[in-house]
């Protein structure tokens, strides 16, 4: 009974795909993502994050070959949909995405590529709340005390009744 319990266990674990070690650890203003076990040919990795503001993300990823087995090729690396820039590739892959405006909500990363069997990739998130610029503020104001001038002088106004 043993030794059927053993390898149902290990055939368990062959049978899991490459995407069970993918990782994200997201903070609110920057985090990690990875997956240090690729033994797939062909992977896809879908990680989710969530964000509570407004603002702008930014995120690199990259790969080191060690030897053939370890090669790790990107196919496509994407944020919400949004691809990241390829920016070397001779034995590593390095991507980059930078200022991708994000609403709150939750972020889908989606990393697909192809390796020898032994590979692993890791990347990093950083995070920036939308801040109004100074023209901004100014114009916002502005607007408030307009409205308020005009509720200010409707309220003024008195209605006269006369009768005949």
């Amino acid at each position: 009974m043993k030794r059927y319990a053993l390898l149902g266990a290990v055939g368990l674990c062959l049978a899991t795909p490459s995407f069970a070690a993918s990782v994200i650890n997201f903070d609110g203003k920057s985090g990690t993502f990875g997956n240090a076990n690729i033994m797939t040919a062909a992977f896809t990795d879908t990680m989710t994050f969530d964000i509570s503001k407004m603002g702008l993300l930014g995120a690199t990823i990259s790969s080191i070959a060690i030897d053939a087995s370890s090669d790790l090729n990107f196919t496509s690396v994407t944020l919400n949909g949004v691809e990241f820039t390829n920016v070397v590739s001779d034995g590593y892959e390095f991507r980059a995405l930078r200022s991708l405006a994000v609403l709150p909500g939750l972020q889908t990363l989606v990393v697909s590529g192809t390796t020898g069997g032994n590979a692993s990739y890791a990347g990093t998130l950083a995070f920036t709340a939308a801040v109004p610029e100074p023209a901004a503020w100014a114009l916002m104001i502005g607007g408030f005390g307009m409205v308020g001038g005009v509720m200010r002088r409707r309220a003024r106004q008195v209605v006269r009744v006369t009768y005949a």
